[in-house]
Order: structure tokens, then sequence, then C-alpha cells
């Protein structure tokens, strides 16, 4: 008499069902891997940089001049615009800096005026947060803020 042997090998069936979550798999974090590595790091400053760059948009796109005044210590702020056709508020609100960040200046209030041009007079300040403190600073020909490591 023959013994039985043992199944050698996949079936097709086994084999088609891997590939299938592989192909699943890949699907999903394709997009994750496309773009790794080529994100900016988020910074506790974020909110006060889109604040900065919808300040320069406005002063662009109204072609009116802006300024946007900060209280450094309740993050309340205002944002007036000036232009051929007058003046007046365009916007005010409290950044939302989170949880343990707040504004570093010696300044009672922080002001950073946008021309028609994009170009700016602005105050720098330090945003201390969690991961350190970063200095947020506006290139005067440019208006364009960025944070750099303190």
């Amino acid at each position: 008499m023959i013994a039985a042997r043992g199944r050698r090998g996949f079936t097709l069936w086994e084999t088609a069902l891997v590939l299938a979550v592989l192909g699943v798999t890949l699907g999903l974090t394709a997009q994750a891997l496309v773009s790794f590595g080529t994100e900016k790091p988020r910074t506790d400053a974020e909110a006060l940089l889109t604040l900065l760059k919808q300040a320069r948009a406005q002063a662009i796109r109204g072609n009116t001049a802006v300024a946007l005044r900060i209280d450094p210590v309740s993050g309340r702020f205002r944002m007036d615009t000036t232009g051929a056709l007058g003046s007046g508020e365009y916007l005010s609100g409290t950044i939302e800096l989170g949880g343990g960040t707040g504004l570093e200046t010696e300044q009672a209030r922080l002001q950073f005026l946008f021309n028609p041009a994009g170009a700016a007079f602005a105050d720098s300040v330090g945003v201390r947060g969690a991961a350190g403190t970063v200095m947020v600073l506006v290139d005067p020909w440019s208006g364009v803020a960025r944070a750099e490591p303190r």
C-alpha cells in the first residue's frame, strides 16, 4: 500500500486571495507613500501664518492696504483695509493657537501692514508651543511670512 502524501504548495484560490489582499493594501497606502516626506511638518505657528497669508492675499486681491493688529496676550485680532473706496474692518476674531501655545513678544500689540503690492512692514513674534519656540518673520519685500526655529 502506498502512503498518502501531504499536499505541496498553495491552491489557485489561496494565491488569488493573497494577491487580492495585497492589491487592496497597496491601493490604500499608495497615496500616502507617494506624498511621504514632501509635506512640511506642521508648527505651532500655523494659525498665525495662515492669518498673515490671508491678510497679504487680501491686500493684493483687493488692491488695498491691510493692517492686521494682534493682542499677544488674548490672541484677539482685527484686520482693517484701506483703499480708494474707503476703509473699514475686514475681519476680526481670536487666533486659535491650541493648548499650551502662546505668543512671545515685548510689544503690547503686534502690527502687520501689507500694501497692495504684497510688501509688508511687520513685527516679529515668537510662538511658544509643545515643540519649542519658533520665530514668525515677515519678509519686508515680498510680505511672505515664515516660521524659523529659535
